[in-house]
């Protein structure tokens, strides 16, 4: 594997139904609205709608000064269950979403692959990856707060204790 290409596998969980949380992931132009601070832009280049060959164009950002550009492209989409993307651009690969049921909500368990083609990325990669990946783990933990916080401002979490039997 190239040393400017990064796998990250990560598990969120969210505390709203699985239809819920896949109608939000599922639409890319949301990005900016729930992971806010990560995703600056995120601007439907084939219509609004959500389906297979939906494409965006992307401004993100992490806790380092740089910006990445990019083009996501959906690749696969299973109703409530998977969500898949295509990243083109300063980054290239897939981003993988496949949800379940867990008790309080839903796991979302990600995959992402990609290679940095961004010249700062891809030239200190062979040196800095650890940094790198510290800052993908600063724009992740973002990410799933935000989406907690996003789906809560729209209806979609319990805010009340559960339950004790």
């Amino acid at each position: 594997m190239p040393l400017n290409s990064y796998v990250f596998r990560e598990h969120w969980i969210i505390p709203a139904q699985r239809h819920d949380v896949y109608r939000v992931l599922s639409d890319g132009k949301l990005l900016p609205d729930w992971w806010s601070g990560v995703y600056l832009e995120a601007t439907p280049l084939n219509g609004p709608e959500v389906r297979v060959g939906a494409r965006s164009r992307a401004v993100l950002r992490g806790a380092l000064p740089y910006r990445v550009r990019c083009e996501l492209e959906a690749t696969e989409l299973v109703q409530d269950e998977v969500i898949e993307v295509v990243v083109r651009g300063e980054f290239e690969g897939r981003w993988r979403a496949t949800l379940s049921d867990v008790t309080g909500g839903t796991l979302v368990d990600i995959d992402w692959r990609v290679t940095a083609g961004k010249p700062i990325i891809r030239y200190l990669s062979p040196l800095m990856k650890p940094l790198f990946a510290w800052n993908h783990n600063w724009a992740k933990k973002r990410g799933e707060t935000g989406l907690t916080a996003y789906l809560a401002a729209n209806g979609c979490v319990d805010q009340r204790e559960p339950s004790v039997v």
